[in-house]
């Protein structure tokens, strides 16, 4: 099960860290440590089981995750999550496989933890990649939707690694930098300056972006 191998992907790093590390500020979730980001994840997982998640959720139900488990040891809360994740894999076994937000979810604050310790790691892995794929088909429908002119996307080194076909804008992000701007963690301007061969990049930007931008940039 993929939320099964998200999740323990965030448990095993989070058994490595000393308390010191779980008190780090997570940028890209500003005014959260990496035990909060913890307790959302635990939290979304209980209130999955509860039926209390509206949709993909928002701030006023964020909130509370993180406020009711702030005196809770990172350990414990990491037991809740353990709990009931099996019955989260149930609910979303039954919707199908293509629920998966809760499971791009993890990955996505996996990385979040990795970025404020300076802990790269696992960009490669699978969930990473059906993110990214799906994405990317997303943006291509988007663009022709919007009128504007179709996008190629290449990596640092100029390699081509989705296009549909040939395209007069180019995107220069490798698949897991895509991946972090897609779901919120790169602000406006950094998202901006990887879009080429148009006088609108800005224009972009929304259709990249699954999340809104970060507010600041985030370098990882």
């Amino acid at each position: 099960m993929t939320y099964r191998v998200a999740r323990e992907a965030v448990t095993q790093l989070i058994r490595t860290l000393s308390p010191e590390q779980l008190q780090t500020p997570v940028p890209a979730c500003p005014g959260w440590s990496v035990h909060d980001v913890v307790s959302h994840l635990t939290g979304t997982a209980t209130d999955v089981v509860n039926g209390r998640l509206r949709g993909e959720g928002d701030e006023q139900q964020f909130a509370p995750q993180v406020v009711d488990r702030a005196e809770t040891p990172t350990l414990v809360v990491l037991r809740e999550w353990e709990r009931s994740a099996s019955q989260v894999e149930v609910v979303l076994s039954r919707s199908g496989v293509s629920d998966l937000t809760p499971v791009f979810d993890v990955a996505v604050h996996e990385h979040d933890i990795r970025g404020a310790l300076g802990l790269p790691g696992n960009r490669d892995e699978e969930l990473v990649g059906l993110a990214v794929e799906r994405t990317a088909r997303l943006l291509l429908s988007k663009v022709e939707s919007a009128g504007l002119d179709r996008v190629v996307i290449v990596d640092d080194a100029e390699s081509v690694w989705f296009a549909d076909g040939a395209a007069p804008v180019t995107i220069r992000m490798s698949p897991f930098e895509f991946f972090r701007a897609a779901f919120g963690r790169r602000s406006r301007a950094q998202i901006e300056r990887r879009v080429h061969g148009t006088d609108r990049p800005g224009a972009y930007v929304p259709l990249i972006c699954h999340s809104n931008p970060a507010e600041a940039d985030i370098i990882e």
